[in-house]
């Protein structure tokens, strides 16, 4: 009998948690689920669902992910990310939201836990890639020179390059001259960038066609010795180096 009490005391202690776990608001026709999924600044995701007749469901989280990040100043950092969360996901993201469309009834809880996922996910790695990558005004400024130094190249912003692995890589700028590559890629002393860095490089110099590496960093100094471990797949430039030495470093112009 005892035990009989006890489960079904914990039976309701289980429905509380559960209950206090997720809510649930209807504004204006709109379902608002506040979920579990907990972004970096702390704050609840939130997907809304909305009936679009004929037994589908219409479920969004409204930009809220983006809207965090643009606070932040990470707009466009979350906006590359979650383009390839989505995809991994199986869901869309438009209009800066994770959207969800014509799911059925069935469809809603793991609809509404699959879009809140896809929003922390990308949450995630926005603040991961800006540990490892500069301001977007730092590589406005790479553009920009690079563009000044080969005038008759084509200089691309933020690419993504697939490496040997098939795996696409994200990068800086790619500057293109009679059929010749050459990628440059910010990199901080991080750890963390470092490792991420050389992963990328290692993979992007096993292609076939594989095009010129450049690391742009800095100050070499600061990386001790883990600037070879950069080095081993990469030319290693300081942001600030004289135009000569970006010329090299690129490999296919005469210094």
């Amino acid at each position: 009998m005892a035990e009989v009490i006890a489960q079904a005391g914990l039976a309701q202690i289980a429905a509380d948690i559960a209950s206090d776990l997720a809510k649930a608001d209807l504004v204006q026709g709109r379902a608002f689920i506040r979920t579990p999924i907990l972004l970096p600044s702390g704050s609840t995701v939130v997907v809304v669902v909305q009936d679009q007749g004929g037994g589908r469901y219409h479920l969004s989280d409204l930009g809220q992910g983006w809207e965090e990040a643009e606070r932040l100043g990470m707009a466009r950092t979350y906006q590359r990310q979650a383009e390839t969360v989505a995809d991994l996901s199986g869901i869309a993201f438009t209009g800066h939201a994770f959207v969800l469309a014509d799911a059925t009834q069935r469809q809603l809880i793991g609809g509404t836990m699959t879009v809140a996922n896809a929003v922390a996910r990308t949450a995630e790695r926005t603040l991961l890639r800006a540990a490892q990558r500069p301001q977007d005004a730092s590589v406005d400024r790479l553009v920009e020179r690079l563009g000044h130094l080969f005038p008759d190249a084509k200089v691309a912003r933020e690419v993504d390059l697939r490496g040997a692995s098939e795996h696409p890589w994200s990068v800086d700028a790619v500057v293109t001259a009679d059929g010749k590559r050459a990628v440059f890629d910010f990199v901080t002393a991080n750890p963390i960038s470092v490792a991420f860095a050389s992963a990328k490089f290692h993979d992007i110099a096993a292609l076939d066609d594989a095009p010129t590496r450049v690391a742009v960093v800095l100050r070499k100094a600061g990386f001790g010795n883990l600037l070879p471990v950069v080095a081993q797949a990469a030319r290693v430039v300081e942001h600030d180096a004289p135009d000569r030495a970006f010329i090299r470093v690129a490999e296919f112009v005469a210094a």
